[in-house]
């Protein structure tokens, strides 16, 4: 999300946008003159004043505590199986997000289990995910628009008879929009920045930036939030209690993978451990697999174009991936994916537990090449 933030030392103060991408930064304002004691201010007067969007809060998605305890609301618009949005509003409520956005930069993707009525509040049968989406101005942005690869998902599996094959039913979502000056535009972050930041950042936007030079002046990826209301719900991947269920769970997720692929024409490219869900029936506890998180997906057919683009997320790139070259990425780039993903949750723990039992026995798997995987450079992962 967005964030404003002050950084003071001695007489100097820096106003601080804390973006999903980088921190952008004012010059310093020295409080030690009239100037800049005007400057601050100012500054100061205008967040107190200025739209509840430009400080990071979103109307749609809103916390409560009331006699049903704490619990969250998101309104968005239901769409029907045409994978058109319906013009009413639908409120969905839940205790809380299962999926924290926990890292300081990215798409912050959050996933709360939700439920249609207040009273149902603790037996969610939706999952609602609430994500930054990185997308590209235009027409070829709407080509890869994670709402309408859902909906083309939603008309080809929704009346699958297959018991066994789980794959996310789009129910409602949509861009979030905000009111400004009579008006509704998307929360996108042209909108936050407004437009002489979003063109100082967007000279680069088309080009692939290596994350190991200095990018002090490289682009700032245009990003719309969106809102996306999916069935069936689950829980996140630790939650598996035992090696087997992985095992299910996995495999569930990547014959979900394929299927979509060969019915639907969608690449996921983005094989993670936040993207697959654990579905656990309630009548005798069994689980199975589901594969999340399509807005890192493409479009492909007869005619495949190679994309030099880095995408996905960092420990789990294939190395094409890492490399950012001119060739295809196929299907085979998504199980090299999976195969890191063994990897990691064999070295780091399965489970909450299975992690503590790692420590507990003395081992620091942050002494280990594969932690570099998520907090290492490009050069040093590849």
């Amino acid at each position: 999300m967005f964030t404003w933030g002050l950084t003071v030392c001695n007489s100097l103060v820096r106003a601080c946008l804390f973006g999903p991408d980088r921190v952008l930064s004012s010059e310093d304002i020295d409080v030690a003159t009239p100037d800049g004691r005007r400057v601050l201010v100012r500054l100061l007067v205008n967040l107190c004043l200025c739209e509840e969007s430009r400080r990071g809060c979103i109307p749609t998605i809103q916390h409560h505590e009331g006699a049903d305890g704490r619990y969250w609301t998101i309104r968005c618009n239901r769409i029907n199986s045409s994978g058109e949005q319906e013009p009413e509003m639908a409120t969905f409520y839940s205790r809380g997000p299962t999926m924290a956005a926990d890292r300081n930069f990215g798409r912050h993707t959050r996933g709360f289990p939700a439920a249609e009525r207040l009273k149902d509040i603790d037996i969610p049968t939706l999952f609602a995910k609430i994500a930054w989406h990185s997308v590209e101005r235009g027409a070829a942005g709407e080509q890869r628009s994670e709402l309408l690869h859902l909906s083309r998902i939603r008309k080809e599996f929704e009346n699958s008879t297959d018991p066994d094959l789980h794959v996310p039913l789009l129910q409602a979502g949509g861009p979030v929009a905000v009111s400004t000056d009579d008006s509704w535009q998307d929360m996108t972050t042209d909108a936050i920045y407004g437009p002489v930041i979003s063109q100082a950042y967007g000279e680069r936007q088309d080009s692939v930036v290596d994350a190991d030079e200095d990018t002090e002046h490289a682009c700032i990826p245009h990003r719309q939030l969106v809102v996306a209301v999916m069935s069936p719900c689950g829980e996140t991947l630790d939650s598996v209690r035992s090696a087997d269920e992985l095992i299910v769970v996995l495999a569930d997720a990547m014959r979900a993978h394929g299927e979509i692929l060969r019915r639907c024409n969608l690449l996921h490219r983005d094989i993670s451990t936040n993207n697959i869900l654990v579905i656990r029936s309630p009548l005798d506890g069994t689980v199975h697999g589901a594969l999340i998180d399509f807005d890192c997906a493409i479009s492909v057919g007869v005619d495949r174009k190679a994309r030099p683009e880095r995408t996905g997320t960092l420990p789990f790139m294939s190395v094409l991936n890492l490399e950012a070259n001119w060739l295809e990425r196929t299907e085979l780039d998504d199980w090299e994916s999976l195969l890191y993903l063994v990897c990691w949750l064999a070295t780091f723990g399965i489970n909450k537990e299975d992690r503590k039992s790692v420590r507990s026995e003395g081992k620091d798997p942050e002494d280990l090449c594969i932690y570099g995987w998520r907090h290492g450079s490009i050069s040093s992962i590849r």
